[in-house]
């Protein structure tokens, strides 16, 4: 019996020395803490929607977020937006256009000035940007690039839509979750088509369920002026083919960031190896 109480309290005088086991000793897990501002010192306070900044009167206690809040939020934002790991590596650092075609290198200068823009046109029409033509130049590493910084950088939600591995999600199940998965595309602040009306084969084949779910996608965003960062292997006269309507609202949203990649095997970086040796 003595020796039980023994270890009892051995294990007790352990506990209290080490303290609970915290995630984030700083906050303690409670996602912020108290920090005392004296009077005189600036603070932000809101006021009909605005933070307006204010000089205290007096000694006040404030409410502080701690970083690994921001560090959780931006786990989720990771997560959420269904970039896979491979694609979170990319960005405009490691998009090397040395030796490139000049559409390629004005494209990258695209996607930079629409990163740098975002901020400012992300609540009118002409918030969003549209890469297409040739395979293999670059579009998706670029559109990548630009959600990486948003979600990294500025934390906006960003959602990876893949159209062809989408549509074939929307069609799952008889179409069990498509409501669900569709208001999430409307909703998020900015959505990533990724080859949109992608060619099977060489050949393009768009169903018409397919064709009215992006229009119904892409119409609320458009009314609603949500950014859509878009690539697709056709050209604009291919995409005005399948769907004017659809594709004449694209235009307008990117017509300040589009750029049309034209359609040359030499262009192909995952074919480069083949034209070297040649």
């Amino acid at each position: 019996m003595e020796e039980l109480q023994a270890r009892s309290q051995a294990y007790s005088e352990t506990t209290v020395a080490e303290g609970p086991n915290y995630n984030c000793h700083k906050c303690k897990d409670e996602g912020g803490y108290m920090v005392r501002k004296k009077a005189g010192e600036t603070t932000l306070v809101r006021h009909e929607d605005l933070l307006v900044e204010i000089i205290l009167k007096y000694d006040t206690d404030e409410w502080q977020q701690c970083e690994c809040a921001k560090m959780r939020q931006l786990n989720r934002l990771i997560k959420s937006s269904e970039i896979t790991e491979e694609f979170q590596k990319m960005s405009f650092k490691n998009f090397i256009v040395d030796g490139m075609h000049p559409k390629v290198v004005e494209m990258k200068s695209k996607a930079n000035q629409y990163y740098a823009a975002f901020d400012q046109i992300k609540g009118y029409r002409q918030n969003s940007i549209m890469l297409i033509g040739q395979p293999g130049c670059g579009k998706t590493h670029l559109l990548t690039a630009i959600s990486n910084y948003l979600i990294h950088t500025k934390q906006v939600p960003v959602l990876y839509f893949p159209y062809k591995d989408g549509m074939n999600n929307l069609a799952a199940n008889n179409f069990e979750r498509k409501n669900e998965i569709m208001d999430r595309m409307k909703e998020v602040d900015v959505l990533f088509i990724d080859d949109l009306f992608k060619p099977i084969g060489g050949k393009v084949d768009v169903k018409p369920w397919q064709a009215e779910s992006i229009f119904e996608v892409v119409n609320y965003r458009y009314l609603n002026n949500k950014p859509l960062l878009v690539s697709s292997e056709l050209s604009l006269d291919d995409m005005l083919y399948i769907d004017e309507a659809l594709t004449s609202r694209l235009f307008e949203m990117s017509q300040d960031f589009t750029v049309t990649i034209p359609k040359d095997m030499k262009v192909n970086y995952r074919l480069r190896k083949v034209f070297e040796n040649r």
